[in-house]
């Protein structure tokens, strides 16, 4: 069996799980869960560590770098997603893909799941939408794989007038 650490998640420049949820934040991320329709008896709070998917346990856990650090400067895509998409994507990209044949924290798992989160998950903002989708096509990129938008990413990244516009001009 792996251990919990042994997967390859993205934590980025978010806030540090070195200290606990507080019972507000706790409450925040309750409502932010439901807010994307996911099973909140699925997500544990302020147990092992960083925000991710339990393959063993079959468990999501939540801690402190659910929240992005604003503090920092980055403009990567996985440092400024909301507490939302990053539910979604453990919710709708790991935990519904469950038992996946793909290699735990592989490119194309952690593509999937930002792809399927910004595709499927109720209640995200268009900037939501558009984060994940960035972070799956940055997922790609890293592993050295190009990917070419499909319909879905292309309205997400440039609105749904996309076809209308000409970027020859």
């Amino acid at each position: 069996m792996r251990g919990f650490d042994e997967r390859n998640m993205a934590s980025g420049l978010r806030k540090p799980s070195v200290t606990l949820l507080s019972p507000e934040e706790i409450s925040f991320i309750k409502k932010e869960i439901a807010a994307i329709g996911a099973d909140e008896s699925i997500f544990l709070f302020n147990r092992y560590g960083n925000t991710g998917y339990l393959d063993e346990l079959g468990y999501i856990r939540v801690g402190r770098n659910v929240f992005p650090d604003f503090d920092s400067e980055s403009t990567h895509p996985t440092d400024l997603m909301s507490e939302r998409a990053v539910l979604a994507h453990e919710y709708y990209g790991h935990y519904m893909h469950r038992q996946t044949k793909l290699a735990k924290g592989s490119w194309n798992d952690e593509f999937r799941a930002s792809y399927d989160a910004a595709r499927y998950s109720p209640g995200l903002s268009d900037a939501d939408r558009r984060f994940l989708v960035m972070d799956a096509m940055d997922r790609a990129r890293a592993a050295g794989v190009s990917i070419k938008p499909n319909v879905f990413m292309k309205e997400v990244l440039y609105g749904e007038d996309y076809k209308r516009r000409s970027f020859d001009s």
